[in-house]
């Protein structure tokens, strides 16, 4: 007996059921994490940067003699058990952990690695002239020139109403005029910059 389905019709039918037999099998091949393995962290945790002086919590998840807080050198490389020394300075905590992660995947079984900061110290700026603090200071999270100024207590009744923000951007000394006036009034909002790690504020 001649079957009455289209031709065309049977090959979608064919083709449909293929995928279904096959879905469970592409589903495998996924790798899932052990049970009861700590979650990634959140993708925003990842845009800091590692700096000098910063303090960071490396775990290893079931390896406790592996868990430990570790100090950012001068350098700019931490010293870990089974690895050595690591370049940790201008990496994210996620680029930071993959690279332990190498390493340590030669010595530990699916080795599962978190770096967290645990101490910001590397975010450091320079303050000078008539402001009301003077010298370092260390900032705990990214920060505007107007946020900047407030931490440090305001300008002094002596200041003169344009500030001199000195920056290094690829090896050279970079100087910027800012307006206080105008950045103060709103005038120009895009005078409010974001404040860099190694900056100097000078207030005349």
């Amino acid at each position: 007996m001649k079957s009455s389905m289209p031709r065309s019709n049977a090959v979608l039918l064919a083709a449909a059921c293929l995928l279904l037999a096959t879905a469970p099998l592409r589903a495998a091949k996924s790798p899932a994490k052990p049970q009861g393995a700590p979650a990634s962290p959140p993708a925003a945790s990842t845009d800091y940067l590692i700096g000098v002086e910063d303090v960071l919590s490396v775990t290893v998840w079931k390896e406790p003699e592996l868990t430990k807080n570790v100090n950012v050198r001068p350098d700019g490389k931490i010293t870990f058990p089974l690895v050595g020394d690591l370049q940790a300075a201008g990496r994210t905590p996620l680029q930071l952990a993959a690279s332990l992660t190498e390493t340590l995947v030669q010595y530990i079984k699916e080795p599962i690695v978190t770096v967290t900061v645990e101490q910001i110290n590397s975010y450091k700026i320079y303050l000078l002239g008539e402001i009301g603090k003077q010298g370092e200071l260390i900032l705990k999270r990214q920060m505007r020139l107007l946020q900047v100024i407030a931490m440090a207590g305001g300008l002094s009744p002596y200041a003169s109403k344009n500030i001199v923000i000195v920056r290094e951007e690829g090896g050279r000394e970079v100087r910027t005029e800012i307006d206080y006036r105008k950045l103060l009034s709103g005038e120009r909002q895009e005078l409010n910059i974001l404040v860099k790690p190694g900056d100097t504020i000078i207030v005349p």
